[in-house]
């Protein structure tokens, strides 16, 4: 009865002591580390594309492929492939610009032909 007894605190204890060191090992490698200045450049131009391509929608004239785009880079930057990532963000904002200016030049043309 007596060796039952202590087997079950002795058992509770290496528990107790391998949870407490498993938790602490986990905290540590958890920790994040700072985004590189390639990173920062990349989420920039991310951003950038996401704003234009709010401003597209809502005048609509977005183009097909250039949600895909920023989402394509957000992964790749993700997994960490900058160069992918930054390819991918730039042809996304250069998309978003040439939406805006093909719609102001069907505008001028719009208002050519019918005024």
């Amino acid at each position: 009865m007596k060796f039952t007894k202590y087997a079950k605190y002795l058992g509770v204890a290496a528990l107790a002591i391998g949870l407490a060191t498993g938790c602490q090992s986990t905290g540590t490698s958890m920790a994040k580390k700072a985004p590189s200045a390639e990173e920062v450049a990349v989420q920039k131009i991310i951003t950038e594309a996401k704003g234009n391509l709010k401003v597209a929608k809502d005048g609509g004239y977005a183009w097909r492929d250039t949600g895909k785009f920023i989402k394509q880079s957000e992964k790749a930057l993700a997994a960490g492939d900058t160069a992918k990532a930054t390819s991918l963000a730039t042809k996304a904002l250069q998309q978003t610009e040439l939406a805006k200016q093909q719609s102001v030049e069907q505008d001028k043309a719009i208002k050519a032909r019918f005024n």
